[in-house]
């Protein structure tokens, strides 16, 4: 057995809900290896032009708003809560997102769980020049090139699940110049963090082993990373001004919403309410 195979699996409790997604996702992956090997996928990778910044725009939005900014994220559904399916009309809900004022986007590439594809992604790449970020179930390497070269400027890694890999993926994430979200959920996984050099750190209310959303846990985490060492975002379960005033204060320097938004029959508006928008009424 390879291994990333060993260290993952033993990671990864065998009762979590997650663990179907994730070899659903191995499978795909076999599949896509067999399609392009990864020497075939390093040479693409080296030919594309370079990345936007993703932490960088949100750093910018903050010093320029003194408020965090939002990452709009689009997705079709969600393993965390399974009556939400949905169709999405990519080109035009980024172009929405962009107009509104979304600091970046997240774009689901995981088919199973969260319905995106990085055809999806590569669409919306071709509709905005905002920053973009795969959202992923990230256990392999060839992840990263993969988002690489769909458009991708920054992923996810899970601080959870990758345990004593995360130093190595990001690593490698900053080799193809991707920025890497490292997401926590726990004191140890911030401390672990932190350890692996993460200096772009996502607080999550979300317990990706047990699916189970905690609010408050960004307020707990936040003050644990230092703001001159990491920019902090938060997530899970967030989708309005009040979530974005509060965690401002707690240090958060921009938010990832996407189910508040996805499920509202008008995305955009929701985040025009997040920011603060005032739209006028139709006469």
């Amino acid at each position: 057995m390879p291994r990333w195979r060993r260290t993952f699996f033993m990671i990864l409790p065998d009762a979590s809900p997650l663990k179907p997604f994730i070899l659903q996702r191995r499978d795909q992956l076999a599949k896509a290896k067999v399609r392009r090997s990864l020497g075939q996928i390093q040479g693409k990778v080296g030919d594309m032009p370079m990345t936007r910044g993703f932490q960088g725009a949100l750093a910018a939005s903050f010093k320029a708003n003194g408020a965090p900014g939002i990452i709009a994220e689009l997705k079709g559904g969600s393993p965390f809560d399974p009556s939400f399916r949905t169709m999405v009309p990519y080109k035009a809900l980024a172009e929405d997102f962009d107009a509104v004022g979304a600091a970046a986007l997240s774009v689901a590439v995981e088919r199973q769980a969260f319905r995106g594809s990085y055809s999806d992604l590569a669409t919306v790449r071709d509709a905005v020049d905002i920053p973009l970020l795969a959202q992923d179930i990230i256990f392999d390497l060839y992840q990263i090139l993969e988002a690489r070269l769909a458009g991708a400027d920054a992923v996810v890694l899970s601080a959870a699940l990758l345990g004593p890999q995360l130093a190595e993926f990001r690593e490698r994430a900053a080799s193809v110049a991707m920025d890497a979200l490292v997401q926590v959920h726990t004191p140890q996984e911030v401390e672990a963090a932190l350890a692996a050099g993460a200096d772009f750190v996502c607080a999550t209310n979300r317990n990706i082993h047990t699916f189970e959303l905690v609010p408050g846990t960004c307020e707990t985490l936040i003050p644990l990373i230092p703001a001159a060492k990491a920019l902090v975002v938060a997530e899970g379960g967030l989708g309005t001004a009040a979530d974005r005033e509060r965690l401002g204060a707690a240090g958060a320097k921009a938010l990832l919403i996407g189910t508040a938004m996805m499920k509202d029959a008008d995305p955009a508006g929701v985040l025009e309410q997040v920011l603060g928008i005032e739209t006028e009424a139709a006469d």
